[in-house]
This record gives C-alpha cells, sequence and structure tokens, in this order.
C-alpha cells in the first residue's frame, strides 16, 4: 500500500485550512459562555478553557440580518464521518427529522482498516467469545483508568449490534465483504490481542481509499441508505460556525452554505457534533500536542481531511470542557530519507512503509535499541521521548519473509493473508518484496551487504550497533530477550545477507482527546453537569482514552465511533 502525499483536490493543508485558520481565529462572539456558564458550583469565578487558549479564539458574532436561509429540523448532525453518518441513519430510522451536514463535498464515512465489536453474529459463527469484562478492564488499564468505564461498557454491550447493522448494509454488496479477523497467535502475547476487528474489502482485492474500493462501496451504501429515508436530508460544502445556545441550551446552529453565506438550523431536539478531532489544523496540534509534533514525520491525509477542529471549538465555546491529556492515534510506520528528521508534520514531505510494524530490531540514532518492538504502535514512539532524535532506524535481513510469518502480528499490521484475517493490505510476500525494491530504488530503504554499511548510511556509531545486533541475536539464540522481554517467536537474527534498514517515525492518524461526556453523550461542562441539547461522539468526543491508542483490540475506535453513533442517534431522536 503507498499513500499519496501530494494531497490533490484536498490540498487544503497548505491552502485552504491555513486561511480558513487564520479567518477562524479572529471570529468573535455566538454561544458563548453566559455569566452563569463562567462560576463554579459554589459560585466562585472559575477559568473557562475558551479564555486561556490562543488557539480557540471566540465565537464569531453572527447577526439574524446575515442570515440567507433559516432550516428547522429535530435532530441535527454535524460531520458525515464514522459517527456521524451513523448517527444520522439511526437518528432518521427512529422517525425524527434530521439534518446531516459536512464541511466538504463528501464525508469520510465508514472507512477504516476494522470495525472493533464484541459479541457480532460473525463472531458467534466463528466461536469467539470475549468477556466484555476483561476486555474493559484492558481497555481502563491502559488509560490508567482515566477513561470512563461505563462508556467502555456501552460499546462492548452494543457493538455486536451496531455492527451486525454495519454488514447487514454493506456485507455482499459491489463485491464488498466483511470479513472477522479472529485468528489470533497460538503463542502468548505480553500485550493481549483481541479479536474484535471486522474488516471491509473487496473480492478483487483491490484497496485504497477512492469510491472503486472497499472502504468506498461501504460509504456509498450507508450515505445511500440515510438519504434514501423521507425525513433525512443531506448537505455537503456546509460547515459548522458555531452553536446557538439559548438559556442554556443548545437549540441549533450556525453554519455556512457552499457560497460562504450564514444558515440558521433549529434542532429542537438536539445537535450531535461529530467533526472528526483536530488531526489537520496545525495550530490547535501545536498548542495541544506540541511534544507529539516533534516525533512525527507527518499526518495521514485520509481520512483527516476534515479534522480541523470546528466541533470541538463550537463545544468549547458552548461552556463545554475537554480532556486534558493529550492523545492520538500514531503509525510507526513514516518512512523517511535518511537525512532527514521528524517535527514538521504538515511539510508531507514522507512515505508510508506498511512492514514497518513488524517488530524487527528498532535502534535510535546513536544505534542502540529502544524497546520491546512488540509493544503496541505508539510505545515506541513515547520512548524515544528521551532520545537525542525522535526517530528510529528499523533493520532486518533477508529472511523477513520466514520472519513475518511468525510473527503473526494482527490488526491494520497484518502482512499475510491466512484464514480467520481481514488484511486490509493484501500486499502477502511477494507484494511487500515490491515495495521493498521500489523504495530501496527510492533511496528510502537502504540495502547493504553489510551491517558497517547500514550503519554508515544512517550516520550511526558503527561499534554500538554492530554491538547491539550481536546482542540481538544472541537473544534469539537462546529464545530469550533478556533486555525487554519481547517474546520468542517475536525475535529474529541478523545474519543473512543483504541487509536492510530504514529511517522512520511517527504519522498521526487522528487526535482521541475530546469533549468530556456522559452515558447518554451530552456535553459536559466544567462542573461535570450535562449541557442540554448538545450531544458529542466520535474523535470530537474523549473520556475514553488517556495518552495512548489501545491498537490490539482491532479496530476499536472506529467500532466506538459506530456504536455511538447508532446509540446516540436513537437516544436523540426519541427525546
Amino acid at each position: 500500500m503507498s499513500i499519496n502525499t501530494s494531497m490533490d483536490r484536498r490540498g487544503f493543508i497548505a491552502g485552504s485550512l491555513a486561511a480558513g485558520a487564520a479567518a477562524a481565529f479572529g471570529l468573535a462572539g455566538c454561544a458563548a459562555p453566559t455569566s452563569s456558564d463562567k462560576k463554579d458550583a459554589s459560585g466562585e469565578e472559575k477559568t473557562p478553557q475558551s479564555n486561556n487558549a490562543d488557539w480557540l479564539g471566540e465565537a464569531p458574532t453572527i447577526n439574524e440580518s446575515d442570515i440567507v436561509e433559516t432550516i428547522d429540523t429535530e435532530v441535527l448532525v454535524v460531520g458525515a464521518g464514522c459517527s456521524g453518518l451513523v448517527a444520522a441513519n439511526f437518528s432518521a430510522a427512529e422517525g425524527a427529522k434530521t439534518l446531516l451536514i459536512e464541511k466538504y463535498d463528501m464525508g469520510t464515512g465508514l472507512r477504516g482498516s476494522g470495525i472493533g465489536a464484541v459479541g457480532s453474529r460473525k463472531q458467534k459463527e466463528a466461536g469467539v467469545d470475549i468477556d466484555p469484562l476483561e476486555i474493559c478492564n484492558d481497555l481502563v488499564h491502559y488509560s490508567l483508568n482515566n477513561s470512563n468505564m461505563d462508556l467502555h461498557r456501552l460499546w462492548a454491550d452494543h457493538s455486536g449490534e451496531a455492527v451486525d447493522w454495519y454488514c447487514d448494509l454493506v456485507d455482499g454488496v459491489d463485491l464488498c465483504r466483511i470479513d472477522l479477523e479472529w485468528n489470533m497467535p497460538t503463542e502468548k502475547t505480553r500485550y493481549k490481542c483481541w479479536p474484535t476487528g471486522h474488516g471491509a474489502m473487496l473480492d478483487n482485492g483491490k484497496t485504497g481509499k477512492d469510491d472503486a474500493s472497499a472502504e468506498g462501496v461501504t460509504y456509498k451504501v450507508i450515505e445511500g441508505n440515510f438519504t434514501s429515508m423521507p425525513n433525512a436530508e443531506l448537505r455537503y460544502n456546509t460547515a459548522l460556525e458555531c452553536l446557538i445556545k439559548e438559556d442554556g441550551k443548545v437549540v441549533g446552529a450556525y453554519a455556512t452554505n457552499a457560497d460562504g453565506k450564514y444558515i440558521r438550523i433549529n434542532a429542537s431536539k438536539g445537535v450531535i457534533v461529530a467533526t472528526g478531532g483536530y488531526a489537520n489544523n496545525p495550530e490547535m496540534l501545536a498548542a495541544l500536542q506540541p511534544e507529539l509534533m516533534k516525533s512525527l514525520i507527518g499526518v495521514v491525509p485520509f481520512p483527516n481531511f476534515n479534522a480541523q477542529g470546528q466541533g470541538i471549538k463550537a463545544c468549547l465555546w458552548a461552556g463545554a470542557v475537554k480532556d486534558a491529556q493529550p492523545t492520538a492515534m500514531i503509525f510507526d510506520r513514516g518512512i523517511m530519507r535518511p537525512d532527514q528528521r521528524p517535527g514538521d508534520p504538515f511539510a508531507m514531505d514522507f512515505g508510508y512503509f506498511h512492514m514497518a510494524t513488524q517488530p524487527f530490531l528498532k535502534v535510535d540514532m546513536d544505534g542502540k535499541r529502544i524497546t520491546n518492538e512488540s509493544s503496541p504502535y505508539d510505545f515506541l514512539i513515547h520512548a524515544l521521548s528521551n532520545r537525542t532524535e525522535r526517530s528510529w532506524i528499523d533493520v532486518w535481513d533477508s529472511n523477513w519473509p520466514e520472519d513475518i510469518d511468525r510473527f503473526h502480528t494482527v490488526g491494520c499490521s497484518t502482512l499475510i493473508k491466512r484464514e480467520g484475517t481481514n488484511q486490509m493490505d493484501p500486499e502477502g510476500i511477494e507484494g511487500t518484496a515490491a515495495i521493498i525494491d521500489s523504495l530501496v530504488e527510492s533511496g528510502q530503504i537502504v540495502k547493504a551487504d553489510t551491517l558497517g554499511e547500514i550503519a554508515e548510511a544512517f550516520g550511526l556509531d558503527k561499534e554500538t550497533f554492530e554491538a547491539t545486533v550481536e546482542q540481538y541475536n544472541g537473544f534469539y539464540d537462546a529464545q530469550k530477550d533478556a533486555q525487554y522481554g519481547k517474546e520468542a517467536f517475536r525475535l529474529s537474527s541478523l545474519r543473512k545477507p543483504p541487509f536492510y534498514a530504514c529511517k522512520l517515525a511517527g504519522m498521526l492518524l487522528c487526535t482521541l482527546d475530546g469533549i468530556r461526556i456522559n452515558t447518554n453523550f451530552q456535553a459536559l461542562d466544567a462542573d461535570a453537569n450535562p449541557i442540554e441539547g448538545l450531544y458529542v461522539i466520535g474523535n470530537d468526543s474523549g473520556d475514553y482514552y488517556n495518552g495512548t491508542y489501545p491498537n490490539l483490540a482491532a479496530g476499536l475506535n472506529a467500532g466506538r465511533c459506530v456504536t455511538f453513533g447508532m446509540l446516540c442517534g436513537k437516544h436523540v431522536a426519541n427525546l
């Protein structure tokens, strides 16, 4: 798989995003906190996030005389992404008049490498039985109990129903099928792997993100299901500006149409905000996750082109609060040239190397091993925050085909199609070999006959690097990682030339710190009280992660988005 970083028609990063940010940050006044919003339960003045963050600015002042259209609906859903598109479907299916708006000419929909669930029909057919209490305790362990266990239980208890609905709609449509990944490693892993991922693929093996791909097919089907309902309306090129709050209740929103003119949308039952987080807002990312920025070589252009933080800002302007701990979903697959350094993710000067996630030896720029290479994706990236440079060198030898088969990684890192997988990028051995050859040709992978040549190519200290490799080979021979405790079956040796190496850094997929919510998906204020009429789901919502993404529960975030979209859509429609 390759990722096109040229951005094409989505070239908003250098152009429209920068211009839009400059305009948005200068606006001032709609749905700002009232005097009562500015006091805590004791009556003391409190400092809302909206008053001490330059990236936030103030809500725009919009006069009724500026409105060119007023729309009355019952449920307004903002954002046609994984959660918003599902919420709109279920709201309309429950009989509520539902308007779904999307800033761009298409949404991201259910485009993801897998949708995580517990108790789906496909899991039952495969004999997969996951204890909800066990997996939920694993998830809150990753968050140090800073996430809301009740929200995890909502996902675990209802995700099977949500995925069954998804499968009923798209499984078997236009060569698309949904496969469950149930084939977990037989050997014990230090970090538990969960058979949760339900991935979409085409029978013809086509991958990618266009409309002819599996992800494109699922989007079109679910979009079409929504627009087929008589009480449903979908408006593209319609951008949220701010929420309308009257007497402490959110009653609608101001938006701009395709011509940039203001429209007012009255939503009698509520507004569901689902704009996807802020991964493609450079100013927000730099302000909220400055340490992460230093570790990144790129932002994945898909599915994040819509994720500019407007939903989060609108909620904060309306008196909501967000998670304090910055959290993101990060891939360890950003390949770069040997002379590059991370730190400027919006330069979009990077490539995507799928095999980088495989647990081969990874060393820092001093030639020293970093951590257990079999840990979740972002553990390596976090470990590098204390090193002289936040990039690393991935090293393997010519035994790599046998190694990756033995490693038996799961989720989106899978390279080999086997029974019980839902591999999204069916590269296999031949496809991976072709990718390696192309990256050798481009200079992003170094192929050499000696380890010394590898060290020289990347500026590593030769003696330190060779000593690291010798020690690592000894761990393989002993079948015991005495340094970091990696599983024996995921050890490998570096003895068979030619050797290969590449320089890597983090790739941002999405941000995961969002607006704090309760189990009805209502946005919470600084006193943890719900804001009437305001609901938040998807990557705009919080209370679900803390500092890391538990990627070994494959499809967890997409599963959260689909499940909470279903539950929130139903709930608001029935108010």
